[in-house]
This record gives C-alpha cells, sequence and structure tokens, in this order.
C-alpha cells in the first residue's frame, strides 16, 4: 500500500557530523555516548532523566531536552515510522522506514545509538517542498516530529522518480544532440532561422521568441535577426523562464530538429542566460564583420576538442574561443557547456562562486574571474577533468559538479516570499564576484532595463563632463545604476575605488571637505573631510579612476557643502593649473584641485517635496540625465525570468503606466511624481515559494504603493481607491 494512503508517524532528524554518511551505514544516529547502552535503562523518561543528569552534572539545564530526545529515539521511534534526514551540505534530503529497534555500537569511534533505516528516497532537493515544510525539517533538534510536513513527504515516497529525476541529467544526450544537428546549419543560417520560427508558432510559445524580433538592421530599421550562432539558437529555453516552460520549448525543438534524444523536463545543473542579455552577438547595425562566423567556428571547435583531444584541436580550441571572446567570457563559457556538458564546465558566477566557496585551493588554480582568454579556458578545461577523475573528488561529472553549485547557490539565498516556480533552476544570477571585471554589458545582465545604447550615452556623458547626476521619480533605480556605472568606470565589480556617501540637510563644507574637529586637551584642529581624503587617494594613484556616488544630492545643500571647490568640479579645472586656497588652508602656501581621474555621480528624487532645488551654479557643472519608469518588455521578460508569470505582468505593467499617465496629468503632481518600476522588481536571490504573481502584487500595492498614493491624493481618498482598483484588476 504506497504511504499516501496510510501515512505512518513522521520524523526529522539531524546529522551535524560530516564525516557520517546515514544513508552509507542504512541508519540514523544520535551522540551522548557517555551513557552507554540506552537498552539497559528503565524505559521511563525518568530513568533517562537520571542517566543525562548523572552523565552531564554541568548541564542542567539540558537535562530534560536531551532526555526527552533519547527517549523518544529508543522508545517512541517505531518500527515503520518514516525518517526525514536532511543534508544540509548539498541542499537535499533523504527519506527512510524505521527498519529495527534500537542497537548500540560500542565498536564505533563516536554516535553509538542507531536505529536501522531502509532508505526509500535519497538525494531529493529540498524545493521539492514547500517552504512551510522546509521550515519544519529544518527545526534545530536531533530528534523532532513532523506534522504538516508529512503529506508531501508521503507524496515524494509514493513519486519518487519526481523527486529524485533532477539528478538523472537526462538532458545531457539532448543537448549534445541539438549542438550536431544545429551545426549542420553553418552554411544555411536561413534554414535555421526558419525551424526556429517553426517552434516560435506552437501556440503558447511566441511570446517567448519576441526577443529575436528586436534586432536593430543597418539601416536602423527594427526587426527579427537575419543571422545567427549556435549559441543564440539554444538560447530561447536556457533563459530566466519557468521550467514547465523550458521542457515546452525544448520538446518542440525535438520535434522541429528531429532528435532522437528524449526532450528533457528538469534541468537543474544547466545555467542560464539573463533574459535582458540573451544574445551571444550584437546587433546587426553594431556586429563586426565575421563576429557570427566566429561563433560557429567556436562551436566547432568545441566538438572537435571533445571528440578528441590533441594538440591540434588544443590549439584550434584556444584560437577560437579568443577570436569570439567580447568583454565579459562567463556567458560564453555558459554556451560551450550547453553544446559539450561532459567535457566543459561554465565559468557562470554560480559555478565560479561554489569553486571560490567550497573548494577554495582548487579555485585558486583555476582563472575565474569575468573575462579570461582561450589559453585560461583549456587550462580551466583540462584542471577540471583532472578533479573529476580524481576519486576524492565528491564528483563524478561535470553535470554533476554544476548541480552542487546550484544547489549552494540555493542554500546561500534562502527562500523568501516571492515567486511561486522555479525558474532559478540554475540561474546564473547568484551573487556576484567582487573585483570581477565590469562593463555596460554587466549591467546590462544585472538587470537594467535601459537599452545599450542610452547606457552608452549616460557613461559617455559621465567620461567627458566628470560629474553626473541621475534625477527622476521614486523607484526607477537612480541610486542602482549610478553605482554599477561607477563600477564601469573603475572597469570592476564592487571596486573599492567608489565611495558611497549620502548628503543630508546638517552637512556642512566643514564635515565634507575640511573644518575645525575638537581635540585633546579642549583644543581645536583642522581635519580633512571624505572629500579631501578622496581626492588625495586618487591623485595618488593617477593610473585608476575613482568615482563619488552621492545619494540624494539635494537632501543637503550641495552648493554650501561644495563651498570653492564648486567651480574645481568643472572638467576643464581639473589641473595643479587651477588650484585654490582652501578655506581653511593649513599653511598659506597650500593650494588645491580636483584630479582628472575622479568622478562624481549624484542622485536626486524631485517628488520629495521638502527637498531643494539645486543651485544654478552646480546644474552648469553637472550632467542631468532623466530616469524613466520602465513596465515595458524589458521588466516582463526580468521579472518573469525570476518566476512570475508573464502575462499577468504584461497586463500590470499596463496598468502601471495608465496609472502613472494619470499622475502625468495631474495639475498637482506631474512626471516627477511618477511611480518607478524598482517597487516591483524583486532581487535575483529570491526563492520559490507558494505565492501566486497575483498575490505577491497585491500585497506590494497594499503595503508600498498604497500609502504613497494616499500622500499624492491625500485630500481625494476616492482617487486613492479608484486607482488601486484598477491595479487589482487583472
Amino acid at each position: 500500500m504506497p504511504y499516501g494512503a496510510n501515512v505512518p508517524k513522521f520524523w526529522g532528524t539531524h546529522n551535524d557530523q560530516p564525516s557520517i554518511d546515514p544513508v552509507a551505514d542504512g541508519a540514523v544516529r544520535l551522540g551522548w555516548d557517555e551513557l552507554g547502552d540506552l537498552a539497559l535503562l528503565h524505559p521511563t523518561r525518568d530513568a533517562f532523566k537520571e542517566a543525562v543528569a548523572g552523565a552531564f552534572p554541568d548541564r542542567p539545564e539540558s537535562v530534560a531536552s536531551w532526555a526527552g530526545t533519547l527517549y523518544r529515539f529508543v522508545h517512541a521511534l517505531a518500527v515503520g515510522d518514516v525518517v526525514v534526514c536532511p543534508d544540509r551540505a548539498t541542499r537535499t534530503i533523504n527519506i527512510g522506514r524505521v527498519r529495527g529497534g534500537y542497537e548500540f555500537h560500542p565498536e564505533v569511534e563516536q554516535y553509538r545509538h542507531w536505529r536501522p533505516i531502509q532508505w526509500l528516497v535519497t538525494g531529493v532537493p529540498r524545493d521539492e517542498l514547500s517552504v512551510s515544510a522546509q521550515n519544519q525539517i529544518s527545526a534545530a533538534l536531533s530528534l523532532f516530529t513532523l506534522t504538516t510536513a508529512g503529506e508531501e513527504i508521503a507524496r515524494l515516497i509514493d513519486e519518487p522518480h519526481s523527486a529524485t529525476e533532477q539528478d538523472d541529467f537526462l538532458w545531457v544526450p539532448f543537448y549534445q544532440e541539438l549542438a550536431d544537428v544545429i551545426l549542420t546549419f553553418r552554411n544555411n543560417r536561413e534554414g535555421l532561422l526558419d525551424r526556429l520560427w517553426n517552434v516560435a508558432e506552437t501556440p503558447g510559445l511566441e511570446r517567448y521568441f519576441r526577443y529575436l524580433r528586436t534586432d536593430v538592421h543597418k539601416d536602423g530599421s527594427r526587426g527579427a535577426i537575419r543571422d545567427i550562432d549556435p549559441f543564440t539558437a539554444f538560447g530561447p529555453f536556457n533563459r530566466g523562464i519557468t521550467d514547465s516552460t523550458r521542457a515546452r520549448i525544448a520538446e518542440t525543438y525535438r520535434i522541429v530538429f528531429e532528435i532522437t534524444a528524449a526532450a528533457p523536463t528538469s534541468f537543474v545543473g544547466i545555467p542560464v542566460v539573463s533574459n535582458l542579455n540573451s544574445w551571444f552577438i550584437r546587433y546587426e547595425n553594431g556586429r563586426s564583420p565575421g563576429e557570427v562566423d566566429r561563433l560557429w567556428d567556436l562551436a566547432e571547435a568545441t566538438t572537435a576538442y571533445a571528440a578528441v583531444g590533441n594538440e591540434d584541436t588544443r590549439e584550434r580550441l584556444v584560437a577560437a574561443f579568443d577570436a569570439a571572446a567580447r568583454g565579459n567570457t562567463r556567458q560564453l563559457s555558459m554556451g560551450i557547456y550547453w553544446i559539450r556538458p561532459e567535457t566543459f564546465a561554465a565559468y557562470d558566477q554560480v559555478n565560479a562562486g561554489f569553486l571560490v566557496g567550497q573548494y577554495p585551493e582548487f579555485a585558486a588554480i583555476l582563472a575565474l574571474r569575468s573575462k579570461i582568454d582561450g589559453e585560461h579556458f583549456l587550462a580551466n578545461t583540462e584542471q577540471i577533468r583532472s578533479w573529476i577523475q580524481d576519486e576524492s573528488t565528491p564528483f563524478s561529472s561535470i553535470p554533476e559538479l554544476s548541480a552542487a553549485a546550484w544547489r549552494y547557490t540555493k542554500m546561500k539565498h534562502e527562500p523568501s516570499t516571492e515567486p511561486s516556480e522555479t525558474a532559478l533552476s540554475a540561474a546564473s544570477d547568484s551573487e556576484p564576484i567582487e573585483g570581477d571585471i565590469y562593463t555596460l554589458d554587466s549591467i546590462i545582465e544585472d538587470g537594467c532595463f535601459v537599452p545599450r545604447s542610452e547606457l552608452e550615452t549616460f557613461q559617455e556623458r559621465l567620461l567627458s563632463k566628470k560629474n553626473l547626476i541621475f534625477q527622476g521619480p521614486p523607484g526607477t533605480g537612480k541610486t542602482w545604476l549610478a553605482r554599477r556605472l561607477a563600477w564601469t568606470i573603475c572597469n570592476e565589480r564592487r571596486s573599492d575605488r567608489v565611495t558611497v556617501l549620502q548628503f543630508h540637510p546638517s552637512l556642512s563644507y566643514e564635515d565634507f571637505v575640511r573644518g575645525w574637529r575638537p581635540a585633546t586637551e579642549g583644543r581645536l584642529e583642522l581635519a580633512d573631510g571624505p572629500f579631501l581624503d578622496l581626492c588625495r587617494n586618487a591623485d595618488a594613484h593617477r593610473d585608476d579612476n575613482h568615482v563619488l556616488v552621492i545619494e540624494e544630492i539635494n537632501r543637503g545643500n550641495p552648493a554650501q557643502i561644495f563651498g570653492e571647490l564648486l567651480t574645481l568640479l568643472e572638467a576643464d579645472k581639473r589641473s595643479p593649473d587651477n588650484a585654490m586656497r582652501l578655506a581653511y588652508p593649513i599653511d598659506e602656501d597650500e593650494r588645491f584641485h580636483i584630479p582628472p581621474n575622479l568622478y562624481v555621480i549624484g542622485t536626486m528624487n524631485l517628488a520629495d517635496r521638502s527637498l531643494a532645488l539645486v543651485d544654478m551654479a552646480l546644474r552648469r557643472r553637472f550632467a542631468f540625465i532623466e530616469l524613466e519608469p520602465q513596465f515595458g518588455s524589458a521588466w516582463t521578460e526580468h521579472v518573469s525570468g525570476l518566476g512570475y508569470d508573464l502575462e499577468t505582468l504584461e497586463r500590470f505593467g499596463a496598468r502601471m503606466q495608465e496609472l502613472n499617465t494619470q499622475i502625468i496629468e495631474d495639475r498637482t503632481l506631474g512626471r516627477q511624481f511618477r511611480i518607478g518600476h524598482s517597487f516591483f522588481t524583486p532581487g535575483p536571490s529570491t526563492g520559490a515559494v507558494t505565492l501566486t504573481t497575483q498575490q505577491w502584487l497585491d500585497r506590494v500595492v497594499q503595503t508600498e504603493i498604497k500609502p504613497l498614493l494616499e500622500e499624492y491624493w491625500f485630500d481625494r481618498p476616492g482617487t486613492v481607491d479608484d486607482a488601486l482598483a484598477k491595479l487589482r484588476e487583472l
């Protein structure tokens, strides 16, 4: 009889000793070895308490708890009960049935109290369970009963395949065969595109191919992509969409491309590209001659090396990799992994972060930067292969390594309260590695909805003007973008050459630049503020760019805070020839200038009526860029990639655009009071839970948008109610 029909008692137990493998032992084990054979104790709780108190006289506060655990382990845990044993290292659970009574094993070094277990299902990803069930099995106890999780555990026992198929890597033969078929289209790319459009015409799939219809042609017009590389052709089912949609697209690929291998239904261990940067080639109007062909060369070199790894194929792979690489090579390594996952690892942020975090000594001999050359890629490949072949390595294949990296990332970013589907099956948007090379493409990969062409303008304005301010309505990502634009100027993620400060009404010149400070013995002494320190540091390292990011620059009085340095901010006055005397000089001869390698980025919220307008003198010295709310396709693509329903997001985005139009047309408000997309853009570390897309949107509307509208229309509650009702009518 299946367990779902007659559910026994369910227990959870924790193994806190990495050297103990419950599955290999065929048992669950407890410590407290000092007590000896527990079968010799009288079978009462009082007897167990007395024994524990005698063995641990210095722990009276723990006697009742420890005795209760041991008593339940020996006398309450019955043959036939179900035991769930979580594995923290792999973020999986093992499920078994108690098959015998208590056993004492004096021959083992530690944890001598055993209960034999018949393991029914092992290595089940914790994500097979709901968040409430996951929380319950995470109880900080050695042995505990499971109440609400029992039904879900029973389902996993009844249907073990659904719990373990993610580790079968059944996708590998499909991916490799599809790669072989796609490579036959090198000289018939029009035919390849025809097949992709055939897949796209499948009912319900068209929207997932729209991103391939947004190319910018040489004449400036927009339309469908007219040339394609093999990696981009793999992209539609390797993006940030739900696993069920990926499976539907893969099955349609199987039919259209006549693949004999079964299409996958699970994708664990497969990195996905960002929905905002899913192409491996540039737009047609910016594409270099031979760019697409070089990616075909790389794909062919990849399969050749995987077939025969000799000197010729090694040299061919290195040359092809270097020729195809453009900036960040993480995505390129992901595409190579797709077509030959048993030979090459992907060096995306998930895998790189896992290796650095869990195997630092091995990671130290690899090149895990965001940009590597062909020699380093080949060296990585051969180091990984040797490591996998070593019997001491815990992984038997590269897909297994990739799956472990995915679980490690999921463990670091525990689920909170957001998406309802597991679109992050192996997402490459885990916490990025500090020190990575950072470019405009990196901003897009991080989830920026501003087109690359506009980002190029922002960067050019900052490099030219030296000073730039992002202004716009609340929630348009001003601070988020300011920091990332600063990283591009320093060409390094989370660079320590980027300093972030916030202005406030009480900030003064003396705080920011230089002023008198109390010293010992009641004296005052001149002390430099953060701006002078930053300028000196930049001047001492002229070969590197430095950036100051000032959040809410108009919350203070910028003209007063900068003082005479306002003039020196100008791009053409960044030299010793324009040095000026400070308001508080250390000596009469001291002169100061702002170095040319220091850039300033400010953010400004115009909707806050309490903030001062910016002085015209400051305006002349800064370039001003207004950020707009983004509720279009870029936003829906990105958020749907985090597990939310695309159709619901599209409808909600349209409602938000209508609300913002209403705000613009309101004479008491205007465009600066519009509501930005950041309110509805969760971070990439959000995990899968039970909230639907509609429920999540409703919560944000209720807790964040409603108070904002009540402030906007404080004297018109009916207008607020009408606006909220429209947002909820999806």
